[in-house]
């Protein structure tokens, strides 16, 4: 499976770089040796949800088209009672999608290379 910018997990992980959580230090980095593209992303985003990491859509009521995204670990999420879902599919937001195009351009340019 490939990198789904309408997947919650894959939208944070290339959004935030890593899944970093807000209540309290951890951060999910899945490998962090392997070469950098949209398919390390999506393996991030669909193992922290595996392992029962939380990523919500946030919106920012003073400032609306920012892009940002709720993470919390596995043992913060519990504490606040929540839990991962196994369908988080959300609108490709223009930050999300200008970020792929680049990451693809990206892609292309070094196996051209």
């Amino acid at each position: 499976m490939a990198f789904n910018p309408r997947d919650l997990y894959d939208a944070a992980a290339l959004y935030d770089m890593w899944l970093n959580c807000q209540s309290c230090p951890k951060t999910f980095d899945f490998e962090p040796n392997r070469p950098i593209g949209l398919d390390y992303y999506h393996d991030i985003g669909q193992q922290a949800k595996r392992d029962g990491w939380v990523v919500a859509e946030q919106v920012d009521t003073e400032n609306p088209s920012e892009q940002s995204y709720m993470v919390l670990c596995p043992h913060c999420a519990a504490h606040y009672g929540l839990s991962a879902r196994d369908v988080q599919q959300c609108p490709v937001s223009p930050a999300i999608e200008e970020i792929c195009q680049a990451m693809a351009q990206a892609e292309r340019e070094q196996f051209a290379a």
